[in-house]
């Protein structure tokens, strides 16, 4: 009996240090499921990815606009990877390769819904893996009819 023990104790503690021993690794443009932060500190986090249909889920957490500081509201898209052409059999291309990706919120009792649509890709400059997208924001109210539609810019970087 107190072999058992002994050796569940000992098999407990080598689970244990195992467990905190594996490190949570940032998303990447291939594995994105994760957190990533714009330039705002707003976080979309990823919590689904299936690389069958390309179908990503999770939420984003405002901190800027109407939206900020409230809890986070639901995200759904996708990302649509095909495999790296060389710039021979790509005319114009220049070797250039980024999985393009795009999600949409709905802003719920706001009535507003919004959605990315860009890249993922290594930055040139800063060889760190990031979200290039541009958004538009549309509301259902405004002061003028020309006004309803929101666009803009982001870049969203990994947060370990």
């Amino acid at each position: 009996m107190n072999e058992q023990i002994t050796f569940s104790a000992v098999l407990g503690l080598a689970a244990l240090s195992a467990c905190t021993a594996i490190e949570a690794k940032p998303p990447t443009c291939t594995q994105p499921v994760g957190k990533w932060q714009n330039e705002r500190k707003s976080v979309l986090e990823i919590k689904t990815y299936d690389a069958a249909t390309g179908a990503v889920s999770g939420q984003y957490t405002s901190n800027s606009g109407a939206s900020a500081g409230s809890k986070p509201y639901p995200v759904v898209g996708w990302i649509n990877s095909a495999s790296v052409e060389s710039s021979d059999s790509c005319k114009g291309c220049k070797g250039d390769h980024a999985e393009v990706i795009t999600i949409a919120v709905r802003w719920g009792a706001l009535g507003s819904v919004s959605a990315w649509t860009g890249t993922c890709a290594v930055n040139s400059h800063s060889r760190l893996e990031q979200i290039s997208a541009l958004w538009h924001t549309t509301r259902p109210n405004s002061g003028f009819d020309w006004d309803h539609t929101l666009t803009g810019a982001d870049r969203f970087d990994p947060i370990e």
